[in-house]
């Protein structure tokens, strides 16, 4: 008998037509992994890609190399053609007997070539002589008509230094109701056209001149200082008196240590006689030589009562010009100086519309000008 073996049914899912596919075989570990040529390229060209980004990164996270100091932006010299930066605050002021000298800006603009150095010290001789015998035929000349005070009315110089450099605040001190005596530091810009604009207004003119102060404060190129030769201190102010014409005479820019120095004050008292001007001693040390020096050479010469600005809080220019007042009331004529800051403008430009209806007349610096001893 034959005996019939019945196949074994296809393996599959139930209801799947056709053979079971065999089981894949499991890849052997540590199996390697076949790339094309092209798949190869690709990652190489990608790994290069993402080392030269992580180079230019690193490469511009400090844009500045270590060990380069950098300037601060305030600090910036200023472009040609742009406006003049304002001046820097003061040093901490002094006593209001001596005017402060920390004034003057960092940068000056309109400054004057680096000035050259100080010449060996010349043997000290006996201050030049004024020439001529004359005084005030310039400053008389130049002088602005001074209002015709009222009854028992008391006068008041108002004097504005460190014009010229910040072009907006010498504008509005020019716009102020005058006679206002403005002085102009002489390296600044533009001088014939901003001293024309305020002689227009109705100001006197003086020059500003740079001196030696005590201290480390920079007055600005070009000062007259104690350890120039007398040559060197005649050129240079010679230069200063250059700068611009119109004007009356001088007042020292700081200068503390100048005006004390009798042999130095005196050449330039001397040839402010020679050509008929006058000084304004801006009295920044009790120790200056002005009111001594103005009377040998028959100069004529005023002196600050007042400084206005010290201290730069509304209150306390408030509280100077109330002493101006009392200065003239007392003794009939005050001589103040301000600076031109906006807290000080702005008090002068309330306080000078109410001088008239208190008593006072503002005068021209020439109005206070007493008759020289000697002189004529």
């Amino acid at each position: 008998m034959v005996r019939r073996v019945t196949p074994p049914p296809p393996l599959g899912r139930p209801g799947q037509k056709g053979p079971r596919r065999a089981p894949a075989r499991r890849k052997r570990k540590g199996a390697g992994i076949t790339l094309s040529r092209g798949q190869l390229a690709g990652i190489i060209g990608l790994t290069a890609l993402v080392a030269l980004l992580g180079a230019y990164v690193a490469g511009h996270r400090h844009p500045v190399k270590p060990g380069v100091a950098t300037a601060p932006a305030g600090n910036a010299p200023r472009l040609p053609g742009t406006a003049p930066a304002p001046p820097v605050p003061r040093d901490p002021p002094v006593p209001e007997q001596h005017a402060p000298e920390g004034y003057a800006p960092e940068r000056y603009a309109g400054a004057l070539p680096p000035a050259a150095p100080p010449q060996a010290q010349a043997p000290r001789t006996e201050p030049p002589k004024a020439e001529g015998g004359k005084s005030g035929a310039a400053w008389r000349r130049n002088a602005v008509p001074a209002p015709i005070p009222g009854v028992a009315h008391a006068r008041i110089v108002l004097v504005i230094d460190d014009l010229g450099l910040d072009r907006p605040r010498s504008a509005r001190a020019v716009a102020l109701p005058g006679p206002v005596t403005t002085a102009w530091l002489p390296y600044a810009h533009d001088l014939a056209e901003q001293t024309r604009a305020a002689r227009v207004a109705g100001h006197e003119l003086i020059v500003h001149v740079p001196m030696e102060p005590v201290g480390k404060a920079d007055p600005g190129p070009g000062a007259l200082t104690t350890d120039l030769s007398d040559e060197e201190v005649r050129r240079r102010l010679e230069t200063d008196l250059a700068s611009f014409d119109g004007y009356v005479g001088i007042n020292n820019h700081m200068g503390s240590r100048f005006t004390a120095d009798e042999g130095k004050l005196a050449i330039v008292l001397a040839e402010l006689s020679r050509r008929g001007l006058m000084f304004l001693d801006s009295r920044t040390t009790p120790a200056t030589k002005g009111p001594e020096l103005a009377a040998r050479y028959h100069l004529p010469l005023v002196s600050r009562d007042v400084f206005l600005d010290d201290d730069q809080s509304p209150k306390a220019v408030q509280a100077m010009l109330a002493k101006v007042e009392e200065v003239a009331r007392h003794h009939g004529t005050a001589v103040a100086i301000g600076h031109p800051h906006d807290v000080t403008l702005t008090a002068l430009e309330r306080w000078l519309p109410t001088l008239a209806a208190k008593g006072f007349t503002l005068v021209p610096l020439t109005a206070a000008v007493a008759p020289a001893p000697g002189g004529t």
